[in-house]
């Protein structure tokens, strides 16, 4: 099915970002708020799935993907800096995921007075069960792009983020 030319209107109201703009709007605008759409559909895609097959939240997933990454495990400021949420939030996934035998606290060798999460063989099992399953849905989700038009895009976006990080570092 070519899906450029499906029998989907995306002319007609949906409920996401790019039914802000207009077809009289900038073009760079109506760019961004696409690209936020599509990121929201994934998202909330993967969400459902995880929910649904593991049980899990995005949340949680994206702090067992953090400890996965990390052996030796990370301190909750660390993974309050890395998820960007706070350390109260980061505290209340812990102990949800501690309940459930999926991580565990240790002292931190490094400071008598830090403590180190990470994740319980229980915890790791699970997590990358999650992961793959994540990563085939991802997979799914640009499955209607050839690999030519990915590996362009991601050449796109790549130029665009460097441009961005540049500019924003020639601020600082």
């Amino acid at each position: 099915m070519n899906f450029a030319r499906s029998n989907i209107d995306l002319s007609s109201p949906l409920d996401d970002f790019e039914t802000r703009a207009t077809l009289t709007d900038h073009q760079d605008l109506r760019l961004w708020l696409r690209m936020m759409a599509i990121h929201k559909l994934i998202n909330n895609e993967a969400r459902r799935r995880l929910r649904e097959s593991f049980n899990m939240s995005l949340s949680r997933f994206d702090l067992l993907a953090q400890l996965d990454a990390h052996k030796v495990g990370l301190r909750m400021g660390e993974l309050s800096n890395r998820l960007m949420v706070t350390t109260g939030n980061i505290t209340g996934l812990t102990d949800e995921l501690e309940a459930d035998g999926m991580v565990e606290r240790t002292a931190d060798p490094r400071s008598r007075r830090a403590l180190l999460v990470r994740l319980t063989p229980k915890g790791r099992k699970i997590f990358r069960a999650a992961a793959k399953a994540n990563e085939l849905w991802i997979a799914e989700s640009f499955s209607v792009l050839s690999a030519k038009d990915k590996k362009f895009m991601f050449e796109l976006f790549g130029t665009q983020k460097t441009f961005l990080l540049t500019r924003m570092q020639a601020r600082h």
